[in-house]
């Protein structure tokens, strides 16, 4: 009788797999299945490596079976969002005149991946160069959210969550330059991890905004997503790194939280008149679990939202706009309407107001340091809405649901969303943990503990148990 692991944790799978109870090629396969028969309703993969990553397996099976693993990926099947390179591989950042766009080579953190063993499962949906947002006409339908088909899975990294959430893939690369990791995190329910500025390569990942961008993992809990980070760690000397760079504490995110101190940045959320009332609830059990731990619960105050936002936009929209302005004036027809207009949005921005907002960043930079020296994390909701109607950025819910991610791009900070309970109907809902740059094993440590004590990692949506091998989600 085949083995049930399909709807286990990353880390529960790897330990399976290194003590050799469950086959690398046994799972490949599983997953393979799982995508045949579910992503034809998902849409969250663009392109499966059916045959390379059974050779890997073959390979990583192999390697396992005679006693030496190489640590908690060896075997692990990964989706890599179709931003990133990886040879071989179309690599189309959803662009219709990209689809034959070839990778001569991996990018810097598939590379990383593939020296910790392993094995890329395929490449996951996006947006047009990811700014265009959900796209309703497409060559590629648009993911859906695996809670209910008939909502959005938010954008960028949705491919990616989608994934994750319906047992597509164990875990999944994506990139966050306003909150494209964590917000569909959010509306999925997994754990999705902006870390570090620059501590994960962005080589060979098209950029969006060059000052901004960040490459992370996405998965089932904060701690598979410790176990990806680790080995996404960059080891390459050019890539940029902020000064005193070093590497985190990612492995101990199962340590008591007693004695840490928690800034709840409430400003952020409880003044909007459009938050949802879950959203609010779950942002109460959530301070009520952690106080339950032992943590110390205190209010923190930063600039206002807007100052931040403002200033992230004014980098990003023009950054985005220099990577793409020279083929949108040359061949506009190459472009959608939505991603047409937010790069000339970008286009529209003086000189002055971007260097104006790079100034404005080394302060706001310094201003959520000081905060960090009184507090070890801060907390606040990672967008103010479940998931909303398929398509939402295109109607006016989308002037009234606010991601409350871009500060964070902005700073740097390592910044985890994690599952804090759902609404009356089944809805994931999702808390945002924000902590000083390297800390980023405290920002996880933090996510387990919530997942943990509010009981979320036990729950599926519902389609996930309709394929082949799945099995309980711990």
């Amino acid at each position: 009788m085949p083995f049930d692991f399909s709807l286990l944790s990353l880390a529960a799978l790897s330990q399976l797999i290194r003590e050799r109870q469950l086959s690398p090629v046994d799972v490949v396969e599983g997953y393979l299945d799982r995508i045949a028969i579910l992503d034809p309703s998902l849409h969250s993969f663009n392109f499966v490596l059916a045959d390379e990553s059974l050779d890997a397996a073959r390979i990583a099976e192999r390697t396992i079976m005679s006693g030496r693993s190489i640590g908690p990926l060896h075997g692990i099947p990964i989706g890599i969002k179709d931003l990133i390179d990886v040879a071989g591989a179309p690599t189309t950042a959803q662009a219709a005149h990209l689809r034959h766009n070839i990778a001569k080579a991996d990018a810097g953190v598939v590379t990383a991946l593939r020296k910790a063993g392993a094995i890329i499962l395929g490449k996951q949906a996006t947006a047009e160069y990811a700014v265009g947002g959900t796209q309703l006409n497409s060559p590629w339908p648009p993911p859906r959210n695996p809670w209910n088909l008939d909502l959005d899975a938010a954008s960028s990294s949705s491919g990616s969550a989608v994934a994750v959430a319906a047992g597509l893939c164990a875990g999944a690369v994506g990139t966050d330059t306003s909150g494209s990791i964590r917000v569909p995190a959010a509306w999925c329910g997994v754990a999705g991890l902006m870390p570090t500025e620059a501590l994960v390569s962005r080589k060979g990942t098209l950029p969006v905004s060059r000052t901004i961008d960040c490459v992370g993992p996405l998965a089932w809990t904060a701690q598979d997503c410790a176990l990806m980070l680790d080995a996404m760690l960059s080891d390459d000397p050019e890539d940029t790194r902020l000064p005193g760079w070093r590497v985190p504490n990612l492995l101990n995110i199962t340590a008591p939280v007693r004695g840490l101190r928690v800034g709840v940045l409430r400003h952020y959320f409880e003044d909007d008149p459009n938050l949802d009332g879950n959203v609010r609830r779950a942002m109460i059990d959530t301070l009520n679990a952690l106080a339950g731990r032992g943590a110390s619960i205190r209010d923190v105050q930063l600039s206002d939202f807007d100052t931040y936002a403002t200033a992230a936009r004014h980098i990003s929209w023009p950054e985005e706009y220099a990577e793409h302005g020279t083929e949108l004036e040359a061949f506009p027809d190459r472009f959608g309407a939505v991603t047409r207009s937010r790069l000339q949005d970008g286009k529209a921005i003086p000189a002055y107001d971007y260097i104006w907002a790079s100034r404005r960043r080394q302060k706001l930079t310094a201003e959520i340091e000081a905060a960090l020296r009184e507090v070890d994390v801060i907390v606040l909701p990672t967008i103010s809405k479940p998931a909303q109607v398929l398509g939402y950025e295109h109607t006016e819910i989308a002037q009234t649901t606010r991601w409350l991610t871009r500060p964070f791009n902005l700073t740097g900070s390592p910044t985890l969303s994690v599952c804090n309970g759902f609404t009356p109907s089944g809805l994931p809902l999702a808390i945002q943990i924000v902590g000083r740059r390297y800390d980023d094993g405290t920002v996880l440590q933090v996510g387990h503990a919530v997942e943990t004590e509010l009981s979320t990692r036990d729950r599926r949506p519902a389609i996930a148990a309709v394929g082949p091998m799945a099995g309980s989600a711990n």
